[in-house]
């Protein structure tokens, strides 16, 4: 969690979380499903619009929620 202590209201977590998602979509490698991590887009040209009104805790905040919840799932790279 953020060292700051900061919250997040219910609907504004619901609200980034969407965005999350149609981000997801319009970024995911259409023949793999593969896509970064939402925060990684936030600042770059690929940067979703739907980003945009939302903090970078607030994305990461969502990105959590959503894995928690069993929507997202992101592979970590293991050493071969």
């Amino acid at each position: 969690m953020n060292e700051s202590f900061e919250t997040i209201d219910s609907e504004r977590l619901f609200e980034a979380s969407e965005a999350v998602i149609k981000a997801l979509t319009e970024v995911a490698d259409r023949l793999t499903g593969r896509c970064p991590r939402p925060v990684d887009l936030l600042g770059t040209p690929d940067q979703p619009a739907c980003l945009v009104p939302f903090s970078r805790y607030e994305v990461e905040e969502a990105t959590g929620f959503l894995v928690r919840m069993g929507y997202l799932e992101f592979r970590t790279k293991t050493k071969a």
